[in-house]
Parts: structure tokens; sequence; C-alpha cells
């Protein structure tokens, strides 16, 4: 039997890079119907196309996870269509150029903390809520990163962002786990997406200089590596996780 036979669940996030890896990752382990959730419509075409390929049920739902409206109406009709929740993948962020602190504009400090960190609390309270409503319980994965557990120098913001997502994945895991909802997070180190490359798709310099101090022949995670943690955490193998914060990036904290 595949790992998540029978499930229904959500991915935001969902057009590329983690979310789209994850969301293919629960097609192949037998989720009965997966909705995805993404601001950029074309990219959700892009996965839209690979699901279609491994002949999944699936659902798009084009809103923005930062605006409360859009969250509670894409998530009542997932409800209304597919019946019950039973896992949520809570992926969708942004990055911004290094910054120090000083320099920091307050637009670019709200931007990062309501895409990075609100948006988490807004699609929690609605999957929560009916996740509560059904006889099942649920199962939520939240991104955080590796900044959520040590510092990235020049975003400071991001490291907020980021320490606070384990922050709420903690308090969630302790409120609601002894009502059948588990909630943990994974924080990922360097993955090959397209957040930390140019537009000509070569790295950034910050991610040149990470993947450096990590080791001088350090590679890329992919997103399907993180994608198969994400389905682990979902699944009964992990039934007893609950509140933690998962870090995959080879090691590179410890360095």
């Amino acid at each position: 039997m595949k790992m998540l036979e029978g499930k229904t669940a959500l991915v935001t996030g969902a057009g590329s890079g983690i979310g789209q890896a994850t969301a293919e990752a629960f097609a192949k382990e037998g989720i009965s119907h997966v909705a995805l959730i993404d601001v950029d419509n074309e990219k959700l075409i892009s996965t839209s196309k690979i699901l279609e390929g491994m002949k999944v049920d699936f659902s798009v739902y084009c809103a923005d996870v930062t605006k409360e409206e859009e969250v509670e109406s894409a998530l009542s009709e997932i409800i209304s269509s597919i019946g019950r929740l039973d896992i949520a993948f809570n992926n969708a962020g942004i990055n911004h150029p290094s910054s120090k602190l000083h320099e920091l504009e307050m637009k670019d400090w709200n931007q990062m903390i309501e895409t990075n960190l609100t948006s988490i609390y807004i699609c929690m309270k609605y999957e929560i809520t009916h996740m509560l409503g059904s006889n099942y319980g649920g199962t939520i994965v939240n991104t955080s990163s590796g900044a959520g557990i040590v510092p990235a120098p020049g975003q400071a913001h991001y490291t907020a962002a980021k320490h606070g997502v384990i922050g709420i994945t903690k308090s969630v895991a302790a409120e609601y786990g002894h009502l059948g909802i588990r909630c943990n997070a994974i924080c990922p180190g360097l993955v090959d997406t397209p957040m930390i490359k140019e537009d000509n798709g070569e790295l950034t310099e910050r991610a040149k200089r990470t993947l450096q101090r990590i080791s001088p022949d350090a590679a890329l995670i992919k997103p399907e590596q993180i994608a198969d943690n994400v389905v682990w955490l979902c699944s009964q193998s992990s039934m007893k996780i609950n509140g933690q914060s998962i870090v995959i990036d080879g090691g590179g904290i410890m360095r």
C-alpha cells in the first residue's frame, strides 16, 4: 500500500519548486485528490500538466495566501469539492536580496512577514477549522528554513519570519495534537528552486557564498528530496512526530 493512499491534500506555493515536487510526490504515494494553490496561474498550469500525466485527481485555485478572504474561499471550495482535508502543506513563500537591518525598508519587512508568516497563520486557521469538523483529524506541514534555526546574514526579516513559522508550528502541535491534528515544520537548506537564482538562471551571489561555506564541493538540494520528507511527515510512519522542526540541509547549519 502506498503511503498516502486514499488521503486528500492541499499544497500552497504549488506552482514551482518544493510545492510542485511535493504535489508530484503526493500523487506517486497514492493521494486521492490534491488541491493546488498558488498566486501565479501560469505556474499552476505547469504543475497541472505534470499531474494530468500522472492521472491523479486534482483541483487548482489561483489565490493569494496573504489575503484571508481568498484563503477562506479556496478552502471552502476544496471541502465542498472533495469532502474532507487530511493533509495541508503550507509552503508558499518569498525571499529578498540581502539587506542590513538598518537599511531595510518597512515595506520589505511587511511583505516578508505577511507572505512567509502571516500566510501560515491564515491557512492554518481555515485548515484546522475544517479538520476539527471531521472525524479524521489531519496533518499539517509548514515550510520554515534553516534560517528558522540559525540567522541568515543580511536577512533579518526572512530569519524573523522563518523563526516565527517554527513558533506557530509548535503552538498548533501543543493546542491540537490531542484532537488528532499533527503539525510539523521542515527547514530546508539551499534548494535548487527559482528563489535562489537570478533571472538568467545563475545562482545568486548569496547562494554561491552559502554553498561555499558548507563545502567547496557542496551540491544544491533537489526539491524532490524535500518532498520525500514532507510525504513521510504526512504519513502514518511519522504518526508520533508532532511539533518538530526537521532540518533538511545536508548538515549545513552544523558548519
